[in-house]
């Protein structure tokens, strides 16, 4: 099955793709926004087959490489035991483990990953006070080790700015931007500019596809606008836990939230839309829901 990608940021909204994180069954699942969100109407999924370590997939982001055309990066697991991963996006419809580029065991609960362009280099947050830096030795994402380890309280989120070449991260009650030295196996994030400070611990990031030059951040119970030129916080949102928040450009903003923080799900089984017509499967767990798309801004 074609999963040809959006990447023109001028699509309607009722054709658009989205991906989602669905923990109770351990599945990456990709729909078209205006289909019933059923299991026959999956376009694209990577499943983990719920093994230790690769249970409750927390995160899943589509990246260009020159070598393979477009990756998947994703995050999985439980405290002390999860993964990072890549896997290359071809295709064949339905991915599982034996179809992976490259993964590491991240032992910091790893909930978040992204590339970063030209370097090679991957991080990922572990929300148990970790950044993960990976390098590889060549285009093979395969080479790829761990080269730097960095402190960071409750790390949530990393996203790759790519008008201003920096890398955001968001934890515990901390917006902070790194920049990152090197390439490849010398890679290293070194800090750059102020922190900035919001009222709950950080969840999630991500580009405002309707504003480019702004970012999106998820907190306990807020949703901000950073300007990241300034580093100005905006508050767009107030939310019960959003685990992550995203507007297209078309202006139709999408999030997912923990409709019980009292459980140890951490999701629900709904995507909302600010447009109307939210999307629900029920008894599914998910997480994240993400835009089918590479692009950074």
């Amino acid at each position: 099955m074609s999963i040809s990608q959006d990447t023109s940021g001028t699509a309607a909204a009722a054709t658009y793709r989205v991906a989602i994180t669905e923990q109770r069954t351990g599945r990456i699942l990709l729909f078209d926004r205006d289909a019933q969100w059923t299991d026959a109407q999956v376009r694209w999924s990577f499943s983990t087959g719920n093994a230790p370590g690769w249970d409750h997939p927390f995160e899943i982001r589509f990246r260009d490489t020159r070598r393979y055309g477009m990756i998947a990066l994703m995050t999985f697991g439980r405290p002390g035991e999860g993964r990072a991963a890549i896997v290359n996006v071809t295709s064949k419809a339905h991915l599982t483990r034996a179809d992976l580029l490259w993964s590491a065991r991240v032992t910091s609960y790893p909930h978040c990953i992204e590339r970063v362009p030209d370097a090679g280099t991957v991080v990922v947050a572990g929300s148990r006070d970790r950044l993960h830096v990976f390098g590889p030795s060549s285009s093979d994402p395969a080479t790829l080790k761990e080269v730097q380890t960095l402190e960071f309280t409750k790390a949530h989120a990393v996203l790759w700015d790519d008008q201003n070449k920096l890398l955001w991260v968001t934890g515990g009650t901390v917006v902070r931007s790194y920049r990152v030295a090197g390439s490849m196996r010398d890679s290293r994030l070194v800090k750059h500019g102020p922190d900035i400070k919001i009222a709950g611990n950080g969840h999630d990031l991500q580009p405002d596809y309707s504003r480019p030059g702004t970012l999106l951040v998820a907190d306990s119970r807020h949703v901000y606008s950073l300007h990241k030129a300034t580093r100005a916080l905006t508050t767009v949102a107030s939310l019960p836990h959003p685990k992550s928040y995203v507007r297209h450009a078309n202006g139709q903003a999408m999030w997912t939230t923990d409709p019980n923080a009292e459980d140890s799900v951490w999701g629900g089984p709904t995507v909302h839309f600010s447009a109307g017509g939210d999307r629900t499967r029920p008894g599914a767990q998910i997480y994240k829901a993400r835009l089918y798309t590479t692009r950074f801004h």
